[in-house]
């Protein structure tokens, strides 16, 4: 993935994910795997399709939101997925590295936050590696608290997760 040229964050603009973004949100996902090989598991397929998620979470009273520059290039995305009793996960929250500290991560969980509320959920929840502590300062700026921890140990690594919410 070629590297984009920073963007001043007041021209960003935060819409849903189309399908003429299906590359670009596959690329950028790829890339962020392989970014942060400590926090995620780098098989790009283990969860699905990136884009085929989007979709589904779009679908099924949920959002995937991109955040693109005035070029139409994607920096950066998130999703809203419904979890169970007015609940939604906060997921899939992705930044290109060269847009990192800011101030455009808090803005798309502000917004995915905001989205939650809208579609009606009462409680926006989270899992993160213990590993992102730039994601865990942030997710405790904006407001949430840890409910547990857990170990998953996935295609021989492990991961030390935590657990966040937000009450809406």
């Amino acid at each position: 993935m070629s590297t984009p040229q920073n963007s001043p964050k007041q021209n960003a603009v935060l819409r849903p994910i189309n399908p003429a973004d299906a590359d670009q949100l596959r690329r950028l996902h790829a890339h962020s795997l392989q970014k942060n090989a400590a926090g995620f598991i780098q098989n790009a397929t283990f969860h699905g399709d990136i884009f085929a998620r989007a979709e589904k979470y779009q679908n099924d009273n949920g959002a995937m939101l991109g955040l693109f520059d005035d070029n139409g290039t994607l920096l950066g995305f998130g999703g809203i997925k419904p979890t169970e009793n007015g609940r939604a996960e906060l997921c899939n929250l992705h930044l290109h590295p060269d847009y990192q500290g800011q101030g455009l991560g808090k803005q798309m969980a502000l917004a995915l936050i905001d989205e939650a509320k809208d579609l009606g959920y009462h409680t926006v929840e989270l899992h993160v590696t213990v590993s992102q502590d730039k994601a865990i300062g942030l997710y405790k700026h904006l407001g949430f608290v840890e409910t547990k921890r857990q170990v998953y140990d996935v295609e021989g690594q492990k991961f030390d997760t935590v657990f966040m919410e937000f009450l809406l």
